[in-house]
């Protein structure tokens, strides 16, 4: 659950910041408000990105990169976790000039940890995948309409915490930007096609698994799933937990911040309210404590072994499930027990350092199972870290966009 860049150095302050409370550019067509809509509120034109701009970014891709790109950021309203109503926002980027029906790709974030990383700053920073990826995608001549949520917690919703891994929010979000996305484009008198297709990687891997059964749950008539590629995504929480607490030599850099932060996250959402010494060991809890409390949370060095930052009793309670508070929040964000009826192509490297491949397999076997149409393309080289699979799948779905 890694963001895609290459500096795998993670700043702390909103997981050090939860830990203390877990008892607690252009600017074109501004249109005024329109009462007729339910979810946009604001849509604002902040770049305009030439094929040859587009070119320069993904040297790679140059090949296939035909037409000009409009960003636009789009504000909307969704939900907090309690059900008030909130402003949030993401992006939409889409081929410009393009005359025929634009076709409809919902691409869901990988983790970032600051603001500038959220898709609605549009900057080269981080995993950059909106400057990059999503703009080369949206660069075909095949014409899409690329649509991406910033996520509660980041953008217009920076007030809250991200609810990090939280399988509902992250659902609803995404869902409630695909529909401002539309209204947009209705205001624009743009035309899309109905069905849509889903794709992410990492924490987008697991948004997208989450959106595409949201949207099969309850709003399947608005959009139709196409097809859904999620990527190294944490589809079974459970096992991934079991898997983490079981390691006993250091995981990748921040690896092991990254999913202290799930914890820490159900720890308040779902109301255990654990001490954070009942997770983690003294010395490491008091490093957190003493980082907050200096204001520079950047100087907490966690253990990376998790066999040294979790606490004997945690380990013990997540692998033999006997700590059911924990075990029953991770299992009510599990994503992989259910019945698409949309082709779901999953992506996985077996070499990921961070996402432990047996997601793959078991979402894989298990909606299989439930008579779904499920795939798992093996990421190669085989030895890909989580890292270097990101940038393989991203330049794979770029094929995937080209074909008829």
């Amino acid at each position: 659950m890694k963001p895609l860049h290459k500096k795998l150095k993670l700043s702390f302050s909103c997981l050090l910041l939860l830990a203390i409370c877990v008892t607690g550019c252009f600017k074109d067509h501004n249109l005024p408000p329109d009462p007729e809509l339910k979810y946009l509120t604001r849509s604002e034109n902040i770049a305009n990105v030439s094929a040859a701009e587009v070119k320069l970014r993904a040297s790679a891709l140059a090949l296939f990169v035909k037409n000009s790109v409009k960003v636009y950021k789009l504000t909307y309203t969704t939900k907090t976790l309690d059900g008030k109503p909130i402003q949030a926002s993401g992006i939409v980027l889409y081929s410009e000039n393009f005359t025929d029906s634009l076709s409809v790709l919902s691409f869901q974030h990988g983790t970032i940890t600051t603001q500038d990383e959220a898709p609605s700053n549009y900057k080269p920073v981080g995993n950059a995948e909106a400057f990059v990826a999503a703009t080369a995608a949206a660069s075909l001549a095949k014409g899409y309409f690329i649509v991406m949520p910033d996520y509660l917690g980041f953008g217009e919703s920076k007030t809250i915490q991200h609810p990090y891994q939280h399988k509902a929010s992250l659902a609803w979000a995404s869902l409630d930007m695909l529909r401002a996305a539309n209204e947009f484009a209705g205001q624009y008198s743009l035309k899309l096609k109905k069905k849509i297709q889903l794709a992410g990687y990492s924490e987008g891997g697991y948004a997208t698994m989450a959106l595409h059964q949201e949207i099969e749950t309850n709003a399947s008539s608005e959009f139709p799933v196409l097809k859904s590629y999620p990527a190294a995504g944490p589809h079974d929480m459970v096992s991934t937990a079991k898997w983490v607490v079981s390691q006993t030599t250091d995981m990748p850099a921040a690896a092991a911040s990254y999913y202290l932060w799930v914890l820490l996250t159900y720890n308040q959402i779902y109301g255990i309210n654990a001490p954070l010494t009942d997770m983690i060991t003294p010395v490491n809890a008091a490093k957190v404590a003493a980082a907050v409390a200096a204001g520079n949370p950047l100087a907490a060095e966690i253990d990376l072994n998790p066999s040294k930052l979790y606490t004997a009793d945690f380990i013990s309670g997540i692998k033999n499930s006997t700590n059911t508070k924990f075990i029953a929040a991770l299992k009510a964000n599990d994503v992989y027990d259910w019945k698409p009826r949309a082709p779901v192509q999953l992506f996985h490297s077996e070499g990921d350092d961070f996402v432990p491949f047996l997601n793959a397999t078991i979402a894989e076997k298990k909606l299989q199972e439930n008579g779904a149409s499920a795939t798992l393309i093996r990421i190669q080289p085989s030895t890909a870290t989580h890292r270097e699979a990101a940038q393989i799948y991203l330049t794979t779905m770029i094929g995937i966009l080209l074909t008829p």
